[in-house]
């Protein structure tokens, strides 16, 4: 989980550069799309809540995938 909150405290740094902001995000949308055994329920809960419209509609379709399940 600490690793997820210093990606976390990166992509809302309004000092960090853009482009490594959209680099972080989008190694954990793939993360989140072809892996998603990596993370566990809360990690994926907590994700979901992001502010960055992107994490969570990735870890969205994982909880709604385990909760059909």
């Amino acid at each position: 989980m600490s690793t997820l909150e210093a990606l976390h405290a990166i992509v809302t740094d309004d000092d960090a550069p853009q482009i490594i902001r959209d680099h972080v995000v989008d190694a954990l949308q793939f993360a989140l799309r072809n892996h998603p055994d990596y993370f566990t329920r809360k990690e994926i809960q907590w994700l979901a809540q992001w502010d960055d419209t992107r994490i969570p509609i990735a870890a969205g379709k994982i909880l709604n995938g385990m909760n059909a399940a």
